[in-house]
């Protein structure tokens, strides 16, 4: 993605990188506004750049890209598909996540029913091809419940193909763990399953991570006892565990009824008066995570294959729209792709100058 360094259009530009010497597709979109959230997923075909997070008018305006280059500039009313939710005002309700699937555009609401003292959680979905809404309630969570800290809040935690899921930390037969349900791209309800959670795990605070619109609204973070993910049809789990003076991360996979540890890494120092905060982004090759905690402000991966080091890059805000570069550690600022079996990388202090951009081969 670019733009036009002058500032003088709100163009932007996008570039879809092939082999080490050319493009599949380029392609252009200018935004309603100066500002804009771009919107996606590993293994998504889609992406969308949202013209705004919160309802316009009970709309989302947007443009859409697919993976041919093909786009659409278009809004989508969601006010119908909410009031057939029984919201009759869609201020009422607070946006919590948005994100892309395979086959749909994903907007979490939450909405206290204050008569009932209970916490409603809704979901719609815009289908890619016919843009669509389709609506479901995730569920309703009792006020008294979400005080203990063995319920929380939904939360999307992953997609594969048409299968989209929302999970829960609640109690079932008097164990602690996730309840995840499971729908389809056109809201219609698949099935339920409980994942139960393992001891004595920290609390981390689930900052969000990636391009989601949980990381862009940078609030109402939830504590939870490990975070939990779907990638490629398996359920994985980052928990936080003490260790000495220290801590670790210790990644887990769901495996005939249990949690298998499966890789972890380790944390040089933890304060316990200061939570960790995490946020995970899916990836095919493992778990992107970024960590905040008293300082260290780092952008990793622990991989679904063992590893003996990571490289641990300072996190910023370029972080969020190139999680390519937790693969390599980078000393200076720099912008990375992956290609089959190499990286593509260029220092970004060669922006906004005359003349060309150099670009460098890394196994």
């Amino acid at each position: 993605m670019s733009r036009d360094p002058n500032q003088t259009t709100r163009l932007i530009n996008i570039t879809l990188v092939g082999d080490q010497t050319s493009t599949i597709w380029d392609e252009s979109f200018t935004p309603r506004d100066e500002n804009f959230y771009y919107i996606s997923s590993e293994n998504a075909r889609y992406i969308y750049f949202l013209d705004n997070l919160q309802l316009d008018n009970g709309k989302v305006f947007f443009t859409q890209v697919n993976e041919a280059g093909n786009k659409k500039s278009k809004n989508v009313s969601l006010v119908s598909t909410l009031k057939a939710l029984g919201i009759s005002n869609y201020n009422d309700v607070e946006l919590v996540n948005v994100v892309v699937t395979d086959k749909a555009l994903v907007h979490h609401f939450r909405y206290e029913d204050k008569k009932e003292k209970v916490v409603k959680e809704f979901a719609t979905f815009i289908t890619h091809h016919n843009l669509l809404p389709y609506g479901v309630e995730l569920g309703s969570i009792p006020v008294d419940d979400l005080k203990k800290d063995d319920f929380g809040n939904w939360e999307y935690i992953g997609f594969t193909d048409d299968q989209i899921y929302f999970a829960a930390r609640e109690v079932s037969n008097k164990k602690k763990g996730w309840s995840v349900k499971e729908f389809s791209s056109k809201a219609k309800y698949v099935s339920t399953v409980f994942l139960e959670a393992p001891e004595d795990y920290l609390f981390v605070e689930n900052i969000g991570f990636g391009t989601t619109g949980k990381y862009y609204l940078k609030d109402g973070y939830a504590s939870e006892k490990g975070l939990i993910t779907n990638i490629n049809g398996n359920f994985y789990m980052v928990g936080g565990e003490r260790e000495g003076a220290g801590a670790r991360l210790i990644l887990h996979q769901w495996k005939e009824g249990e949690w298998a540890e499966i890789n972890r890494m380790e944390l040089n120092y933890f304060l316990e008066k200061k939570p960790l905060k995490l946020g995970l982004y899916p990836m095919n090759e493992g778990i992107g995570y970024h960590l905040d905690h008293n300082g260290y402000d780092k952008a990793s991966i622990i991989t679904f294959e063992n590893q003996e080091i990571s490289s641990h890059n300072s996190f910023t805000e370029r972080t969020i729209y190139n999680p390519s570069s937790v693969f390599n550690r980078k000393e200076k600022q720099e912008f990375m792709v992956t290609l089959p079996g190499l990286v593509l990388t260029f220092e970004t202090e060669q922006l906004n100058q005359e003349g060309t951009v150099k670009f460098l081969m890394e196994k």
